[in-house]
């Protein structure tokens, strides 16, 4: 984290090792300096001093030394000024290359947050936590005159002198947004990289400012893409499905990914893109679907077979069971990861209109039951899919697309002291628990709460990016062993045994808050 003695301390350092064979400007006269007393102590004296018993004189004029005292010195102070003048124009090129370097990895804050210090936190710094947090906390100043020209936007998500890495594979973004623009700027900041691409589906009730502001930053960054269809979301999770299979339809057509991440408004991505390229590709293909019971939210009115859902767009060669057979249903987070063949799956081979439809006419939790089902469906052959045989031994298997801390009642046991509809607000006493997890995105932050957390976390992800920190290692082990990747892997293979029971411990048992 910023830390301006730290900076100081960096410079003299380079300074120090650049200019070993000089030292400096300063140090480099005073020595000199002192060379010069001793030459003139000993000329003084060799000149003083009768030559005897023929000892020559280099410093005495005579035949055999034409070169006078006088010219020695004379080229001695030229060598010393030339070396001078040569050490000074070094040392103003490597301080303007010091303070270009800083400025370009620099982390810009926000005025409310420019006093924060994320590293005391990251730390363990109880006390100084404590001047941020509970009474202190710092919420989000709207900006209402905020520059969004271009110019001004692309300057906001990718500083100049911003040099970012190619990927092997970029990473699709589908987020449905209604509220708070700048925290979303800040998310695709977090996230951005020209491979990357980023969906949006705008809630119909949003305010006027927020289109507007959405619709100028997607004319002016071309790896961002705007659904032109709005439609009404709302908490029981209507049109949730709709807006990310949407977004699904938009974003297959676009090259260079290998995942979707299906977001939210306040989630909060939170590991850099080089990060989430390396856990993406130790999925290996399997989708990362949060898999629980359905709750008994089925609607029996409706037929939910494939056939009755026209659920293929040509069925042709698929098994009559598979068509007329009822499907399985799990319930979960709309929040998930797919990986780019089951996004395609799910649009060119499937058309699931139908099904988003008929659940979309439910009363609660409508959204839950979209990617979960169609993962425990291994009959009807998405890419990446899991089994409902974990769900049949009453084991669930782990999830780590989401983190969220689900708090009926108790608000005490959140790090923020707060609950929301029963999931813990996050605020700046998780940002520690946001940086150690294995998940790839945290839930909810909402910036008029707690806007240090975003910050924070944007910073540690800019660090992360830009300065190669490594603050935490990404588990390897974690994802490489998770149930869904052991048996995406090796589900084909006949001798292999599903064990629900990880050979870990899943993050949603470790110590919360940190």
């Amino acid at each position: 984290m910023r830390n301006a003695l730290a900076i100081d301390q960096m410079r003299s350092k380079i300074r120090y090792q650049l200019l070993d064979q000089a030292g400096a400007p300063r140090n480099f006269r005073l020595l000199w300096l002192f060379l010069f007393a001793v030459a003139c102590f000993v000329a003084y004296f060799l000149l003083s001093s009768p030559s005897t018993n023929g000892v020559f004189n280099p410093l005495k004029p005579d035949a055999r030394n034409p070169i006078t005292y006088e010219q020695v010195m004379k080229d001695l102070r030229n060598e010393i000024d030339q070396r001078n003048v040569i050490i000074n124009e070094l040392q103003q090129d490597l301080e303007k290359m010091e303070l270009k370097n800083d400025f370009k990895n620099l982390y810009r804050r926000r005025p409310e947050t420019d006093h924060v210090d994320c590293g005391r936190i990251l730390s363990g710094d109880k006390v100084y936590l404590e001047s941020v947090s509970g009474k202190n906390r710092i919420k989000i100043v709207e900006n209402d005159q905020l520059d969004m020209s271009c110019a001004a936007i692309m300057n906001r998500i990718l500083p100049p002198g911003s040099n970012l890495k190619p990927l092997k594979n970029g990473v699709a973004f589908a987020r449905i947004v209604y509220a708070d623009y700048e925290m979303i700027e800040k998310q695709i900041q977090m996230s951005y990289h020209p491979q990357n691409s980023f969906c949006f589906a705008i809630d119909k009730k949003a305010p006027p400012q927020f289109h507007e502001r959405l619709r100028v930053m997607a004319a002016c960054l071309p790896n961002v893409l705007l659904l032109p269809d709005e439609e009404s979301v709302d908490s029981a999770g209507h049109n949730i499905n709709s807006a990310h299979y949407n977004c699904m339809r938009v974003l297959i057509n676009k090259p260079g990914w290998n995942y979707v991440i299906l977001l939210q408004n306040h989630d909060l991505i939170t590991k850099s893109v080089y990060e989430l390229e390396q856990v993406y590709e130790w999925l290996g293909g399997a989708n990362d679907v949060e898999i629980t019971p359905e709750a008994g939210r089925l609607d029996n009115k409706f037929k939910w077979d494939p056939k009755s859902l026209k659920m293929f767009r040509n069925a042709t060669g698929i098994d009559e069971v598979i068509l007329n057979g009822k499907m399985k249903f799990a319930k979960g987070a709309a929040q998930g990861s797919l990986s780019r063949a089951a996004v395609d799956w799910m649009v060119r081979t499937a058309d699931l209109t139908t099904y988003i439809d008929q659940w979309n006419k439910g009363g609660f939790g409508v959204d839950e039951q979209f990617i979960q089902s169609f993962q425990v469906s291994s009959d009807l052959g998405m890419p990446g899919h899991f089994t409902d045989e974990c769900l049949k031994q009453g084991k669930k298997a782990d999830f780590v697309s989401r983190m969220s801390q689900w708090k009926y009642g108790d608000s005490d046991k959140c790090g923020s002291k707060t609950v929301r509809h029963a999931i813990c607000l996050l605020g700046i006493e998780d940002f520690r628990t946001l940086a150690a997890y294995p998940n790839l995105m945290f839930n909810k932050m909402i910036p008029s709460f707690d806007y240090a957390i975003v910050e924070c976390s944007a910073e540690l992800l800019h660090n992360r990016t830009f300065l190669g920190q490594e603050d935490h290692k990404l588990e390897e082990d974690y994802y490489k062993n998770m149930i869904n990747v052991l048996y995406h892997k090796n589900h084909l293979d006949p001798n292999f045994k599903l064990e629900c029971t990880p050979s870990y411990t899943k993050w949603a048992a470790r110590d919360y808050p940190l």
